[in-house]
């Protein structure tokens, strides 16, 4: 044992003194023994500073036996992750059964073979070890999670969503989301309007985002061809992010006066087209989502005759994919008869969420639920 490490204590518990003899005599060298004679002695010693590493509890004692002690053990939150040992002269298959289901790690029985004993503890001890040096890896890797789901919450506040002529819908699964919705003009007047939705959920999803925004705002900032923003992200993100990782996106501009628009949509469910209260059209995905390839091919945009009043519905999947508790999906129909409700009453988009949770019921939406509308 090196230097600067304790022994491990072991809370021996046995109503016979020469029980507990027995036991120091062969843990002594490698092992701190602290005896207990009976249950309540016991259920203090395992409270006492340093607490013990692991407990050695006979069965059969006056007043409070070994299962009683073993209960309270598990049932205070101080003790329940000390590793329990039953040592007894019980054989039957039932005692044993009854030990484990309460919560003990193993069943020794007398008369027992100190080798026996030792490797048994050995083996527990290494298996708590192991069990403390997890959770403490995992606590650190729920720490390093939060700091990095703030630093991306920071970055995504950080970006602007341009309100002109557009309203949004946006509901995460996590803080951090792999959905991202951008809105800008550019120097000269054109509007862009960007969906994007990273494979996956959560954080992992959502590094990509900032990347995506900032690439976004700078080229808008810089009056760039739509196209060729679409291209430098594709480039970047093919670049950057591991294999098997890409982002469906729509992107949607809007010429100055508003009499015209482009379109481009890779790998986002169907964009409804709205005109006079009906829908008058679904623009299809006729592209790869971007980073799947280096160089984007069939990236030539729809080209869209605008009217005054028209709407675009741009979604994610995580919308139409909703999961009734019989497994059906919310749909394309779905959020069309939603549209035609909210046509006539003029409800808010938040409302979607409503009818969502009315159709998944005690189910919770597996995906991020993002939605913009643009109206011209």
């Amino acid at each position: 044992m090196s230097g600067g490490a304790r022994k491990p204590i072991i809370l021996v518990v046995d109503d016979v003194p020469e029980n507990i003899d027995v036991l120091k005599g062969a843990l002594v060298t490698d092992y701190v023994v602290r005896p207990a004679p009976n249950g309540q002695v016991a259920l203090r010693a395992a409270k006492v500073a340093p607490m013990p590493d692991l407990i050695l509890l006979d069965i059969m004692m006056p007043d409070m036996d070994g299962y009683e002690v073993c209960r309270r053990l598990r049932e205070d939150p101080a003790t329940r992750e000390i590793p329990i040992i039953f040592v007894t002269a019980r054989t039957e298959m039932d005692s044993e059964l009854e030990g484990l289901r309460l919560g003990a790690v193993d069943y020794i029985t007398k008369p027992f073979l100190i080798p026996i004993v030792l490797a048994r503890i050995q083996t527990h001890l290494a298996l708590r070890q192991a069990r403390q040096r997890i959770e403490e890896q995992h606590q650190l890797l729920i720490e390093e999670r939060e700091v990095i789901e703030k630093i991306l919450l920071k970055m995504r506040d950080a970006d602007l969503l341009d309100p002109r002529h557009i309203r949004h819908l946006f509901s995460p699964v996590e803080a951090t989301a792999g959905d991202i919705l951008l809105a800008a003009f550019t120097a000269d007047g054109r509007q862009w309007v960007f969906l994007g939705d990273f494979t996956g959920h959560g954080l992992t999803a959502a590094i990509g985002g900032p990347l995506v925004a900032c690439i976004f705002h700078h080229m808008a900032r810089m009056g760039a061809d739509a196209g060729e923003l679409l291209r430098e992200l594709n480039r970047q993100l093919h670049r950057r992010l591991p294999l098997g990782m890409f982002c469906a996106v729509v992107l949607l501009e809007v010429n100055p006066e508003r009499t015209w628009g482009n379109l481009w949509n890779a790998g986002i469910p169907d964009v409804l087209w709205w005109r006079g209260g009906v829908r008058h059209a679904s623009l299809s995905s006729f592209m790869l989502p971007l980073g799947v390839v280096g160089q984007m091919k069939h990236d030539d945009p729809i080209r869209l005759d605008l009217d005054a009043g028209d709407r675009f519905i741009c979604y994610s999947d995580g919308i139409i994919e909703a999961l009734s508790p019989e497994g059906e999906m919310f749909g394309v129909t779905g959020l069309e008869a939603f549209f035609a409700d909210m046509e006539a009453v003029d409800s808010p988009l938040e409302d979607l969420l409503t009818v969502l949770a009315r159709h998944v019921g005690s189910s919770r939406n597996a995906d991020d639920v993002t939605m913009i509308e643009v109206t011209i």
